[in-house]
């Protein structure tokens, strides 16, 4: 391999792994930076020196044809993909991604988030990872016989938690040369094996480029797994055969907001972390060159957090017991040979010096603090979908924040600002974008007042996505999707419930022409029991009326048409 490049193995979302590439990058001073990632994004990396972008974030990579094909490229303020970025841009450096294109991953049926090492998990359509190199972690085997519990302790123990280390690329390598030389018991699937032929093929290609496009030395970030493949030896005819005939679709690509919860490995996300939160807190300390402190202050920092979280949610938190419990997190790692404290001895000593073993305290932090439940945001400059633009236009006029995690929002129909969130929530569900619930509308009959249950999921961009076939603003997709899905049906009580939904979404027009389908369908049905069953609804609206404008002489003569087919049918 030529000696102008230098590879780093990284491990996706590893605040250590980051810390030791800036440490490399500022080192070696390349000229320019090639990472791991769809090239179709790389008009949008610019945008991650943003200084309105806060991770996390993902690349929402689409097909144009068929949006719900789609996969995500999440990234935390801790992944080493999002700070090689960030070392380019700070340092006017050309930065590229080399991975195989979007186009031929999701054209070969790939779906799911990748990143980095870019394991992928499954979207809802397909439920097989995109980028597990093997089955199960490679790394399990060098835990097992390093005495560590799996291959996350191990990294962790070694990587991890160790801050910014020169030497650590090298012995990566070393290790996962070793794992590819001897796969054992790890078994590749046919689809896979070819999957990965091509990927690293294309990432090689893309190397030689580079090295043509740019002087001096050259700095490859990637996913630890593929050092050994890219470190070989390969003729250029050889790379070329293996992406020869891969199939391609139109794709798109665009920055999307991501969450923490989703970051972790136990939201099902194959490449996820068990504990982001706790990551973000070691990346702030080799963020700020923090890590060389004491083991004391190390412990205190992290209990101080804990004890803050408590007493905001009302729970005791002394000043005594945040010591007792650094204390005792400090005394645990030296009893198992830890030269700091990890998170298993700072978990030990907040559930016995700050939870008193309670259990309710302990579930909260792990939710708040060691998981994290923060969303992404984007910096105003970024492009996005029309629909996504729109939506984000929407939350900052009404201020809905997206979050992770799900809260209960009443709005009170008779104000302004309060109508104008009900008609955006009902007009987000017609399109299928299923930002909040509604969990109960009362107040007389039920005009005034409603409660809905809000959760942000990075999937309802694949959702907003999909929806742009139906309009470019949140009121034309609404509409759009209203009236294909009333002309697709010719259910009486399907088109009643779309009248009810386009009035509490304020969309006057749609409103009509499925009242039309409505009536007409009425006139044409055998039913009768069908009819009876929408009339209530129908008077219930006209009685009571509605905080929204409706089209009254169309309701009224839907009524007076439907009790008369009720009349004749009887």
């Amino acid at each position: 391999m030529n000696d102008r490049l230098h590879l780093f193995g990284i491990r996706h979302h590893g605040p250590g792994s980051a810390a030791s590439l800036v440490a490399a990058l500022d080192a070696l001073q390349p000229r320019a930076v090639l990472i791991e990632g769809p090239p179709e994004a790389d008009p949008l990396i610019p945008y991650a020196a943003a200084p309105g972008m806060r991770p996390p974030l993902a690349l929402l990579a689409y097909a144009v044809e068929n949006p719900a094909r789609s996969v995500f490229f999440p990234l935390a303020v801790f992944s080493p993909e999002w700070q090689a970025m960030r070392w380019a841009l700070r340092h006017d450096r050309p930065v590229r991604f080399i991975d195989w294109p979007a186009a031929m991953s999701l054209a070969a049926g790939g779906t799911g988030e990748r990143v980095g090492d870019l394991s992928a998990q499954p979207s809802a359509e397909e439920e097989v990872p995109e980028d597990s190199p093997p089955e199960g972690d490679p790394l399990d085997r060098l835990a097992r016989a390093s005495g560590h519990a799996d291959g996350e302790a191990l990294w962790n123990a070694l990587i991890e938690t160790r801050g910014a280390a020169a030497d650590v690329f090298a012995a990566i390598e070393v290790a996962m040369t070793a794992l590819r030389e001897d796969r054992g018991e790890l078994r590749l699937g046919p689809a896979s094996a070819l999957r990965e032929a091509r990927r690293e093929a294309h990432m090689r290609l893309a190397m030689r480029k580079a090295l043509n496009d740019h002087e001096g030395a050259l700095a490859v970030v990637v996913g630890a797994w593929h050092v050994p493949a890219l470190r070989r030896e390969v003729a250029l005819a050889e790379d070329r055969a293996t992406l020869k005939d891969t199939p391609k679709t139109k794709v798109d690509v665009t920055w999307v907001p991501w969450t923490e919860t989703r970051l972790a490995s136990a939201s099902g996300y194959g490449a996820g972390v068990t504990s982001p939160g706790w990551y973000g807190h070691l990346w702030g300390l080799y963020e700020s060159n923090s890590t060389r402190v004491s083991p004391q202050v190390f412990a205190a920092t992290w209990q101080s957090k804990v004890a803050t979280l408590l007493r905001s949610e009302g729970h005791l938190a002394p000043t005594a017991s945040v010591i007792e419990a650094a204390r005792l997190s400090v005394a645990l790692a030296a009893i198992r040979g830890h030269a700091v404290p990890g998170l298993d001895e700072m978990r030990e000593g907040t559930l016995a010096a700050l939870c008193n073993g309670d259990d309710t305290p302990f579930r909260l932090i792990e939710a708040r603090l060691v998981v994290g439940q923060s969303v992404g945001v984007l910096d105003e400059s970024v492009p996005q979908m029309p629909l996504a633009a729109d939506l984000g236009a929407w939350q900052r006029r009404l201020r809905l924040k997206p979050e992770a995690v799900e809260q209960d929002v009443a709005v009170d129909l008779r104000s302004e600002a309060g109508l104008a969130k009900s008609i955006l929530l009902h007009r987000l569900d017609l399109m299928g974008v299923t930002w909040g619930r509604l969990l109960d509308a009362s107040a007389g009959r039920g005009t005034f007042r409603e409660i809905w249950r809000l959760a942000w999921t990075p999937e309802l961009s694949v959702k907003l996505a999909e929806a742009l076939v139906y309009g470019i603003t949140i009121e034309q997709a609404s509409a759009g999707a209203a009236l294909a899905r009333a002309e697709a049906t010719p259910q009486i009580q399907h088109l009643a419930d779309l009248v009810r939904r386009c009035i509490l979404a304020d969309l006057s027009d749609a409103a009509g022409r499925c009242i039309a389908l409505l009536q007409a369908a009425a006139v044409s049905t055998v039913d009768v029991a069908s009819l009876m069953n929408t009339v209530p609804s129908i008077v219930e609206i006209l009685r009571y009326g509605t905080a929204r404008k409706m089209p009254l002489e169309a309701l009224s003569a839907l009524a007076e048409a439907l009790i008369a087919e009720i009349n004749a049918g009887v």
